[in-house]
């Protein structure tokens, strides 16, 4: 699912614990184990943070909203994009408006071959001119249609295919610079004054969304649990206990009540095959390697299994969040709904 209907689903659901009473009291949203409490009524501050938590899952994706929403990675994101097309436009101009000039520069002699030519030979100056003046108009224009013309669109295709790549490269670095650099700096400020050992947590977690890859360790249990206990840590320090759940909810909505309805599904558990991976590095190629390789290969995954960015798909997060938002406003005026700011 795409980033806004993933906060708009991580916003309903904190919505809907927070107002229906029956929800709200089941274990997993109120209980002593994992300290997590969701009091009743619907905070601005919790929907805030319901969604932001819902988008914090896609943070290992460069083209995620969350990294487009964070200053640092959506700007450099901006000046990558910005440069990669006009790197395109460039490969378009000296393609299509270099080679349209190049027929204009020598249309004589071309148009002297094709007079002699049966059948065009009187239309030779028309064919001329106009091939020269739809290579440059398409050239400046549309790359669409300018792709699809023979020999010139293929490659243009390729080299746009490797500037892509290129670009797309430069923006994984800029992301891993980005939450690798605020990584050391905070592990920096830590050490130098409180020297608090939940911060070099935090900080490992920084450096973890920029080196995992996406749908794998944020995407499992261990991502849940690690990335709450670490948001327990910062709303006790900020004296707002009950945020921890509106956090939690808002996670966990983005993985098992969406991202495993799509065709990829998630990962049950991601550390398996990080750690199968590691043993295979140092040489170990036993059944306990492969056993571990093939449960963090392991997907979870339920019907109807859409596909991200398709028609069906966009149908189907519509009616969804529909769905969630008509059970919120019916909760919200049986059971009497409460709103505060804090």
């Amino acid at each position: 699912m795409n980033g806004k209907s993933h906060q708009k689903i991580a916003m309903l659901s904190y919505a809907i614990v927070a107002t229906i009473p029956s929800v709200n009291s089941l274990p997993i949203f109120n209980n002593s184990y994992i300290h997590i409490h969701i009091p009743m009524g619907i905070s601005l501050i919790g929907l805030v943070t319901a969604g932001l938590s819902g988008l914090l899952v896609d943070a290992d994706s460069q083209h995620s909203k969350i990294n487009h929403m964070n200053p640092l990675t959506g700007t450099s994101n901006k000046v990558i994009n910005n440069i990669e097309k006009i790197l395109k436009f460039l490969l378009r101009l000296f393609l299509g408006v270099g080679l349209g000039a190049l027929i204009l520069w020598y249309s004589q002699t071309i148009i002297g071959q094709l007079v002699e030519l049966k059948y065009i030979g009187r239309y030779a100056p028309i064919i001329t001119y106009s091939i020269s003046f739809i290579l440059i108009f398409l050239g400046v224009s549309n790359e669409r249609i300018f792709k699809r013309i023979p020999i010139i669109g293929s490659v243009y295709k390729k080299i746009s295919a490797i500037i892509s790549v290129g670009s797309n490269d430069f923006v994984r670095i800029s992301m891993f610079l980005t939450y690798a650099g605020g990584s050391a700096i905070l592990a920096i400020y830590n050490f130098t004054n409180s020297n608090d050992p939940f911060i070099y947590i935090i900080c490992i977690l920084l450096i973890g969304i920029a080196t995992f890859p996406h749908r794998s360790f944020l995407h499992s249990i261990e991502g849940v649990t690690i990335f709450t206990i670490s948001a327990s840590y910062v709303f006790n320090k900020l004296g707002y206990e009950y945020l921890t759940g509106c956090f939690f909810v808002g996670y966990i909505s983005h993985i098992y009540w969406a991202d495993i309805l799509t065709k990829e599904g998630v990962p049950l558990l991601s550390m398996p095959r990080f750690i199968a991976q590691l043993f295979k590095k140092l040489g170990f190629h036993n059944k306990f390697v492969h056993a571990l390789e093939k449960i963090g290969k392991f997907k979870v995954k339920l019907p109807p299994h859409i596909t991200t960015g398709s028609d069906a798909g966009n149908l189907f997060e519509v009616i969804y969040i529909l769905v969630l938002f008509a059970v919120l406003v019916i909760g919200f005026t049986v059971y009497g709904g409460k709103f505060t700011v804090i």
